[in-house]
């Protein structure tokens, strides 16, 4: 599958695991929400595998050439997404969407 942007954010499936190509690190999408402060731009929310934090991919960082490239094979080695985590985010977009 070709990288992923910005404009592809209705493609991304939440919870499945991306190589962030800018910065090389492995994410794991949580899903799409609403930044009002960026005027209410849809941003893409993902969160980093290893040590926490999270990374919004946003229309700046779409054209200034942000991709992201699925990597199934991450899951293949064993390498699984900390649930308590993602369900912490789930409960964050679902609560903006309220």
């Amino acid at each position: 599958m070709p990288s992923l942007d910005w404009h592809d954010l209705d493609s991304f499936e939440p919870g499945a695991i991306y190589r962030h190509l800018h910065s090389d690190e492995i994410v794991q999408f949580v899903g799409v929400a609403s930044m009002p402060e960026l005027d209410g731009e849809n941003v893409g929310v993902f969160r980093f595998v290893e040590g926490g934090g999270c990374l919004i991919a946003t229309k700046r960082g779409f054209n200034q050439g942000e991709t992201f490239t699925p990597i199934a094979e991450d899951r293949e080695a064993g390498r699984e997404p900390d649930e308590a985590t993602t369900a912490e985010w789930r409960a964050f977009l679902d609560a903006d969407e309220s």
